[in-house]
């Protein structure tokens, strides 16, 4: 099978094209042999057939179109989406909002990155809000934001701008859309954007949050029942909680979910939980794809690293899709998965690497042997 007939070579070609020069298209391939290296570390100064000067050059100033590229990486999940519940029979899988946030821990001075450091739950560094769509076997990192810190919109905010850019089409491919997010997204404002865009919302909330009775939700001994906030009167909501488990010598910790629909205990419990695939996509972002690793000073290096981190995730997913084996687990060795995608689009930067890596080798025998 040609490469560019699968899905994650579509992607990688239709990516590519958007690159004019030649230059930049060799840059951004050896970044991206770099990332799909997923060791978690996808930094320029590890490169061998560039220099990390090219490189970081390459990333902070040279005029290409990181824009394009976006859209092109939504294009494609776009189109996936419609083709996946286009041949699913049957009922199609629901399709599943998750928004969350993300803290990339940063020490030292970035002074190019202004308002985009801030210290956010003892975190500082740069904090990202993350849209996500998963719909059966799909998982489809959609867009991102930056907190910019106090006094300019809220990571609540972000969220719902993101929700309200998603496509028409998105936004109405079923009737019932599911939104799922944690207890940091559990403000007035946010719950109420949620409701008028007509998701139906499964959100965390804090224990101490009180019913429109004074009662706190702690307090509330009955799962299912229907309640309102003190700060949102007049909007049901009904509420469940989930038992998390016990870390050794602790007590059992219980998060509170609320339903913006009417719907059984057993459903809320079910959809809530099912917020954790976005927590699932941090890890491996950050542990195999090197987001949140940039070294840029950068706002715009900062913004194409990141966009290259998830579109490493999309070409690995892709890939992943097309496997030929039925029985893979839902969720890959992404370490196995990457290094083979590697190898099939970016064998030319590879071999490039090893023939440097055995010219070096074969200069230190014949050193050694002159000796």
């Amino acid at each position: 099978m040609n490469a560019k007939e699968t899905r994650a070579g579509q992607l990688y070609a239709d990516v590519l094209e958007t690159f004019g020069r030649k230059q930049h298209l060799d840059n951004v391939q050896v970044l991206l042999n770099l990332f799909l290296a997923a060791m978690g570390k996808p930094l320029p100064a590890y490169a061998t057939v560039k220099s990390p000067t090219a490189l970081s050059r390459f990333l902070n100033h040279a005029p290409w179109n990181v824009t394009a590229m976006i859209r092109v990486m939504r294009h494609h999940a776009h189109s996936q989406l419609k083709a996946y519940r286009k041949r699913c029979v049957g009922r199609s899988p629901r399709l599943e909002l998750m928004v969350d946030l993300t803290s990339i821990a940063k020490e030292g001075r970035f002074e190019g990155l202004g308002d985009w450091m801030h210290t956010l739950n003892s975190v500082h560094g740069v904090h990202v809000v993350l849209l996500y769509l998963c719909c059966g076997e799909l998982r489809l990192p959609w867009s991102f934001l930056i907190w910019r810190g106090k006094g300019q919109p809220s990571p609540t905010q972000l969220a719902l701008k993101l929700l309200r850019g998603l496509p028409s089409e998105v936004r109405n491919i079923s009737k019932t859309i599911h939104l799922l997010a944690d207890a940091g997204f559990s403000s007035t404002a946010f719950i109420q954007g949620v409701n008028a865009l007509k998701f139906a919302g499964f959100i965390g909330m804090r224990a101490d949050r009180k019913t429109s009775a004074g009662q706190r939700l702690r307090d509330i001994m009955t799962s299912g029942r229907r309640i309102e906030v003190h700060d949102l009167p007049g909007v049901p909501l009904w509420i469940t909680w989930v038992w998390l488990p016990a870390k050794k010598g602790d007590a059992q910790e219980r998060r509170f979910i609320v339903s913006t629909v009417p719907r059984t205990t057993q459903v809320i419990k079910r959809s809530g939980k099912r917020r954790w695939k976005i927590e699932a996509l941090f890890k491996t972002l950050k542990s195999r794809f090197g987001f949140g690793k940039f070294g840029q000073h950068s706002k715009r290096g900062v913004l194409r690293f990141l966009c290259l981190s998830v579109l490493s995730f999309l070409l690995c997913h892709f890939e992943f899709l097309d496997r030929p084996d039925p029985g893979d687990p839902a969720w890959p060795n992404w370490g196995k998965l990457a290094r083979y995608v590697r190898q099939k689009f970016l064998a030319e930067v590879r071999l490039a690497e090893l023939a440097l890596e055995i010219n070096t080798l074969n200069a230190v025998q014949d050193a050694f042997i002159r000796m």
